[in-house]
């Protein structure tokens, strides 16, 4: 699981483990994954700090994980960031690649190491983060939203190579999910008091135009991803699960 110490990558690392599986996860702070290894139920997971913009970080969390576990059952690729807030004429050519190879090239990379161990699995799943942008996207960081797009596309591509094999590959793509780049936003505003309001102002301005009026939570994604990554999903693939509580509203 990559992504795995905040926000929905977290959250999705302590479902898993509630359910009993083994997790290994990665994130590039030591720091927040020590957090997280202190938090999580059960025992035999590991957590590897790693870059996986690079193709020597994600090389590095897999081996690491064959080493532990000498297979993959379910992949979850979820590390992702928007790196830089601006329109079209404000990101540059240099944020338009980092945007590639941390969005994209790091699920890329990390299902073309899996695959030869999800092929051995008896319940095989690669599970697709990616985001409402990807369908909707908005004046602002067009480059996420571009990589966002192209993840989800690599999921019904994947599916399609991978459908004689067994492995189910989806995506999930949630709406405003409060994350730690929200928390950073909050953060700026002060600590303590100064801080939480912060927070419930951004939670309700962004709950407005929500028909279930309220921001999500990372936990709002796990129940459909322990779903997806279960035997009771074995007749779903290539398929995009919107989580966003109805804000982009399709019917299709």
């Amino acid at each position: 699981m990559t992504g795995a110490a905040d926000g929905i990558g977290k959250a999705l690392a302590l479902a898993f483990a509630k359910e009993g599986a083994q997790v290994a996860g990665c994130s590039r702070g030591a720091e927040r994954l020590d957090s997280l290894a202190k938090e999580i139920e059960g025992s035999g997971h590991i957590f590897v700090a790693a870059d996986l913009s690079k193709a020597e970080g994600v090389r590095a969390f897999f081996d690491k994980v064959q080493e532990a576990f000498g297979g993959v059952d379910v992949l979850v690729n979820n590390v992702g960031a928007v790196l830089k807030l601006g329109n079209f004429f404000e990101v540059s050519d240099e944020d338009w690649e980092n945007s590639f190879q941390v969005n994209l090239m790091s699920a890329v990379r990390l299902c073309r190491l899996s695959i030869p161990a999800l092929r051995k699995s008896s319940c095989p799943r690669i599970i697709n983060i990616s985001s409402i942008a990807a369908s909707h996207p908005q004046e602002i960081f067009p480059h996420y939203n571009a990589m966002k797009a192209g993840l989800s596309n690599l999921t019904v591509s994947l599916a399609q190579t991978l459908s004689e094999d067994g492995i189910c590959v989806n995506t999930i793509s949630p709406g405003p999910v409060w994350s730690r780049s929200w928390e950073q936003e909050a953060d700026a505003q002060g600590d303590g008091p100064a801080f939480e309001q912060a927070k419930k102002d951004i939670m309700e301005q962004t709950g407005k135009s929500i028909p279930l009026k309220r921001m999500g939570m990372p936990e709002d994604l796990t129940g459909l991803a322990l779903f997806l990554a279960s035997e009771q999903s074995s007749w779903i693939t290539a398929t995009n699960f919107t989580v966003d509580g109805g804000l982009t509203r399709n019917p299709f």
